[in-house]
C-alpha cells in the first residue's frame, strides 16, 4: 500500500514552531516538534506511561513534556526524566523516526531507520533560495495519494478542470506530451506555441498577445512532483531557451498519505520576477490555492468511486503514460521492500 523507506514531506519548517503538531503519515500517528536549540524531533504521538498523545503536551527546552504526568522526552525518543523520581525507568521511550530539513521542508522517513540517507531527498532550491520568491500552502484531500500523483502527472485535465485558472486554451486537451522514465521517477512534458494564455499567468505576466506555454513535470518516488511551468510571448524565443520575455515558475507538490483514503498535500508556486512584490504573491497563493482546491475536489469525488487508490476495471488512454509509468516503479520499489 506505501512505501516506507522513503522521504516523505511532514510539514513546512515556517509551520513549526514552539507548540508540537500531531499528524498521521502513513496510518501511523506522529507528532514533529522543534526544541530549543533548533532540532526538529519526530515521535510517535503516544507516551510510553499512559498512551497519552505528546501533541497535547508542550516543548520546554530541549525536551517535548506529556501532557499528561509530566515525562520529558529527547529528540531521539528517549525519557529523560519523570517527575517526582530520580531515576528513569528502564525501556522508557518512544520510536523515534528520521527527519531532516532542507529547502524549508521537514522531510520524515517512516521506514528502517538505518536506511535513511538524506542525500536521497531531491533538490528544490528554487524552495529556499532568495531568488525566487515562494507561497507555500497546504491542502488536506480525502482521497488517495495515487490518485494525486495520478492528477499531477496528467496535463490533459487542466482544459476541464481549471477552465477559470490554468486553462487557456481548448487545444491544450489535444496537444500531446512526451513522457520519460527516470533512473529515480518519470518525467513528462510539452510546449504549447501560440496559445491563448491561462487566466492566472496572463494576469501574473500581463499578457495580452498569445503566448509560447511550457509544461514539464517530473515525478520522485514516493511523494515529490515539481513542475517546471511558464509562457512567453510567442516568437520571442523560450523553445530555444530564451525566456526573458516570459514568466517562470516552478509548482511544487509534495504529496504525503494519512491513510488509504486520504492525503497530506504541501504546495508552492515559486518565482523569479516580482519577487519583492506583496500584491502578486497574493495573487498567487490564492490562484494556486484555487487551482489545487479544484483538483481536491475532483480527486476526493474519483475517491467515493473507489477502494483505496487502486485503478483495478478502468480503462487507459494515450494521455495516462506518465501516471502509469510512475504507478509502475511505485508498485515495484512496495513489492521490493515487502519481499
Amino acid at each position: 500500500m506505501f512505501l516506507r523507506n522513503g522521504w516523505y514531506s511532514a510539514i513546512w519548517s515556517h509551520e513549526l514552531k514552539d507548540k508540537p503538531v500531531g499528524k498521521t503519515f502513513l496510518n501511523e500517528k506522529v507528532v514533529l516538534f522543534r526544541n530549543d536549540r533548533g532540532q526538529v524531533g519526530a515521535l510517535e504521538d503516544c507516551c510510553c506511561h499512559r498512551a497519552a498523545p505528546l501533541s497535547l503536551g508542550e516543548v520546554q527546552g530541549a525536551t517535548l513534556v506529556c501532557g499528561y504526568h509530566g515525562l520529558r522526552f529527547d529528540v531521539n525518543g528517549k525519557c529523560v526524566e519523570v517527575p517526582g523520581q530520580s531515576e528513569v525507568p528502564a525501556g522508557a521511550k518512544v520510536r523515534s523516526y528520521p527527519v531532516h530539513e532542507k529547502n524549508n521542508v521537514v522531510w520524515i522517513w517512516m521506514g528502517e531507520a538505518a536506511k535513511a540517507d538524506p542525500a536521497r531527498i531531491p533538490d528544490m532550491p528554487w524552495l529556499s533560495d532568495p531568488k525566487w520568491a515562494t507561497t507555500p500552502g497546504r491542502l488536506y484531500v480525502k482521497t488517495n495519494y495515487q490518485f494525486v500523483l495520478d492528477n499531477l502527472l496528467d496535463l490533459t485535465h487542466v482544459g476541464y478542470v481549471h477552465k477559470k485558472t490554468l486553462a487557456g486554451d481548448p487545444r491544450e486537451a489535444t496537444t500531446p506530451t512526451k513522457t520519460e522514465r527516470l533512473n529515480d521517477g518519470v518525467r513528462v512534458g510539452r510546449w504549447m506555441i501560440d496559445f491563448v494564455p491561462p487566466p492566472l499567468f496572463a494576469k501574473a505576466g500581463n499578457f495580452t498577445t498569445n503566448v509560447d506555454r511550457w509544461q514539464h513535470v517530473t515525478w520522485h518516488p514516493p511523494g515529490i512532483v515539481y513542475l517546471d511551468v511558464g509562457c512567453a510571448t510567442t516568437g520571442t524565443g523560450a523553445p530555444q531557451g530564451d525566456r526573458s520575455q516570459g514568466i517562470s515558475i516552478w509548482s511544487s507538490h509534495l504529496i504525503t498519505p494519512e491513510t488509504e483514503h486520504s492525503s497530506h498535500y504541501m504546495f508552492c508556486f515559486a518565482r523569479d520576477f516580482k519577487i519583492d512584490d506583496p500584491e502578486m504573491s497574493k495573487m498567487l497563493y490564492e490562484g494556486s490555492k484555487a487551482t489545487f482546491t479544484e483538483d481536491a475536489d475532483m480527486l476526493e469525488a474519483v475517491q467515493a468511486n473507489r477502494t483505496g487508490g487502486s485503478l483495478d476495471g478502468l480503462i487507459h488512454i494515450t494521455a495516462d503514460a506518465a501516471q502509469l509509468q510512475a504507478r509502475r516503479m511505485l508498485n515495484a520499489m512496495i513489492g521490493a521492500e515487502q519481499a
